[in-house]
């Protein structure tokens, strides 16, 4: 996490410089809580309660209009899910593997790149609200869960660590992004923002083995409220 917010502050830096020469374009850097939950496409698959996550990253505003703009950056989100699925698995004292029924808490860690168009107007004096839609590219980079299930008399629990599972999920993830803000700006050179995000995954977070073997389709969704600061 360090490393991420390092990394996040450096290019700040960079972005800020490049912005006092190119003033149609805009950056900044955000971080807020989200809510995170697994939507079922498939009978075999069921979510079982909200989780809390976190979002932070950078902002890119591109303006090709006054008050429009194309906006992208880089989303950095930590999601936490539970949820129900049915997975292949070899069972004590059993022959052959069978599918059962698994309880997954699931930390997730994916970066992703959206792309949204964003419109604003001017409320009153330093303030602005804005609507912005789109879609992200996902890219999931780590899975570690816990699970647990029974099959017959045979119980099993995961116990406290968690086990890595990142080849059990898609790399890649289409999603469909929005967001409904305010900005009020602080000086001539810098804004503060809130925002409320949504983010829905289109694709199958589970790889196509465990789909075909399974039935099981679970699409990864969060709610979040993200403050931030950009510059002019």
């Amino acid at each position: 996490m360090r490393k991420i917010l390092l990394i996040i502050s450096l290019v700040t830096v960079v972005a800020m410089e490049a912005n006092a020469q190119t003033r149609n374009v805009r950056y900044g850097m955000k971080l807020g809580p989200t809510f995170d939950w697994a939507s079922s496409g498939s009978t075999a698959a069921a979510n079982e309660s909200f989780q809390l996550g976190t979002n932070l990253g950078l902002v890119c505003d591109y303006y090709v209009a006054s008050n429009f703009a194309l906006s992208s950056g880089v989303d950095f989100n930590i999601l936490n899910m539970k949820y129900t699925f049915t997975d292949r698995r070899y069972v004590e004292d059993f022959l052959e593997a069978a599918n059962v029924s698994v309880l997954r808490r699931l930390n997730a860690i994916n970066v992703e790149i959206p792309v949204k168009a964003k419109f604003n107007y001017d409320v009153v004096d330093s303030f602005k609200a804005y609507v912005e839609a789109g879609f992200g590219l996902g890219f999931n980079c780590r899975d570690v869960a816990k699970d647990s299930y029974s099959f017959y008399w045979v119980n099993y629990e995961g116990g406290e660590d968690y086990v890595d599972c990142t080849n059990q999920y898609r790399l890649l993830q289409l999603s469909m992004v929005f967001g409904l803000g305010v900005e009020y700006e602080l000086d001539h050179n810098f804004s503060a923002f809130a925002q409320l995000a949504f983010d829905h995954s289109f694709s199958n977070a589970f790889v196509r083995s465990i789909e075909q073997q399974t039935g099981s389709i679970l699409r990864n969704n969060y709610i979040g409220v993200v403050v931030g600061i950009i510059t002019h």
